[in-house]
């Protein structure tokens, strides 16, 4: 038994003792690198580069457009992989109200974004002052050496991902990729609104408190309360816009279940997310346009986000107000029907719904696995900030704990697929990074964090004056 332990000891050290290797190698290489970068100088030979260097870990061949004020495009094939922005444009004050969304940026280069052809980015921005072809050569992904010609053009050390990127990524979807989310999205709302029936609006006259405070902790407390965080942390432009969307949007289709097993009101869940639903029709743009206009004009941005009401207005009324209209008058007109396939609808409805955010990661692969832990922890804070909301409005108005659940849960876990479709509309956010990521990781966080809740307070049990309720 002795060996055995020492065996799995030895298999248990080991590939920690290796781990602790490879990081610690591989930093001294890269304080290595920054060393030998400093005795570079712009104009060097680049055969005397590698002298000093050596290899670089990677060549990539570029063609950098430069427009006016220093600004570069780095062209990658066909496609924008980088913008090198001069200090002045990031000092430039942009603040784009919704009815000035046909108001360019002096430069061009604001509408620019990572992802976007060489066809499309000359449409949109016009011919560069001029082309330079190059390389840049990386040592290591933090160290990067321009080369124009066979000189070196530029040195940049210590390069770092950073959230200001995802204002400039635009993340792809090809038709199919876009017409394949409507159509997941909409049948998850009808299998939503299967279950919404007459009755469930009763509740609003039975237990009106409940229902009252539930409606106010997602669609008034919940928006507000994003636009104060947002203020105060102060994100990117599309991360923030992401937050305010995300927030904006009505409770997740999964928040039942969640209620269920966290033992809460499932009636009072039911309920709202019926009168949720509904209500976003309108309440979602409302809100997006209120708090995203109070943030554009608050806010200095490089970027400019339009906000168009209407288009989010029509967006929403196809994708969420038809499927639950039809969906409803199939309940109320086919009620055996909709007995034998309600639950296996809910069923597809969840897998569909992971499906839908596994395929939004998926097209974007790269982007995602180099920027997302940028946002990990903003959605931890921001979704926390949702749970509390609903938890703090139930307890201070002493609603019983089961409905305290359930509004915490109501509010923490949001329709993120919806967002994911408004993000991805061509005709309003074109896949905009920061705010795609947001919604992305959202849809997956929220539902590890919805079960962790759930399974604390299955375990919790309820007071015994309120088990009946």
């Amino acid at each position: 038994m002795k060996k055995l332990f020492s065996f799995m000891n030895f298999f248990g050290v080991l590939p920690t003792v290796a781990a602790f290797f490879f990081v610690f190698t591989n930093s001294l290489q890269a304080e290595n690198y920054s060393l030998r970068l400093k005795t570079l100088t712009p104009g060097m030979d680049s055969a005397q580069v590698l002298d000093v260097m050596g290899q670089p870990t990677e060549k990539v061949l570029v063609a950098r457009w430069i427009y006016p004020g220093e600004n570069e495009v780095v062209v990658k094939g066909e496609e924008i992989a980088d913008i090198r922005l001069s200090p002045a444009l990031l000092d430039k004050k942009i603040s784009l109200r919704p009815h000035q969304r046909d108001v360019r940026p002096e430069n061009p280069v604001a509408y620019m974004r990572i992802g976007m052809g060489v066809a499309e980015a000359l449409e949109v921005a016009g011919q560069p002052e001029r082309i330079e072809t190059g390389q840049d050569w990386y040592y290591s992904s933090r160290h990067r050496v321009e080369i124009s010609g066979s000189h070196v053009r530029k040195i940049d050390m210590h390069i770092k991902a950073s959230l200001e990127t995802l204002d400039w990524i635009r993340l792809n979807f090809s038709a199919g990729g876009l017409l394949f989310m409507n159509i997941t999205l909409a049948l998850i709302m009808f299998g939503v609104a299967l279950g919404i029936k007459i009755s469930h609006f009763r509740l609003v006259v039975k237990k009106p408190k409940s229902v009252l405070l539930g409606v106010i902790s997602q669609f008034v407390a919940l928006p507000a309360l994003t636009f104060l965080l947002v203020l105060l942390i102060r994100p990117t432009p599309s991360v923030a816009m992401g937050m305010i969307l995300v927030a904006a949007c009505p409770g997740g289709n999964i928040s039942n279940f969640i209620s269920s097993l966290a033992k809460g009101n499932v009636a009072l869940s039911i309920s709202l997310t019926a009168i949720a639903t509904i209500s976003a029709i309108f309440m979602t743009p409302f809100n997006f346009t209120l708090w995203g206009s109070l943030y554009s004009e608050a806010a200095n941005l490089v970027i400019p986000i339009r906000i168009d009401p209407l288009e989010m207005l029509k967006t929403v009324i196809i994708l969420l107000g038809i499927p639950v209209i039809i969906g409803i008058w199939f309940s109320d007109r086919f009620p055996v029907t909709t007995l034998k396939i309600i639950k296996p609808v809910k069923n597809v409805s969840i897998i569909l719904f992971l499906g839908f955010i596994v395929a939004a990661f998926s097209a974007n692969v790269g982007y995602f696995l180099k920027y997302i832990h940028l946002i990990i922890l903003i959605v931890f804070v921001h979704n926390a900030l949702a749970l509390l909301t609903g938890y703090s409005i139930s307890t201070v108005f002493k609603l019983p704990p089961k409905d305290r659940r359930t509004l915490s849960i109501e509010t923490g876990i949001q329709n993120s697929g919806l967002a994911l479709v408004l993000i991805f509309n061509p005709k309003l956010f074109d896949g905009l990074g920061g705010m795609a990521f947001i919604a992305a990781w959202w849809g997956l966080w929220h539902i590890l964090s919805g079960l962790a809740i759930a399974w604390f307070w299955s375990r919790k049990p309820l007071p015994v004056e309120d088990g009946n309720n």
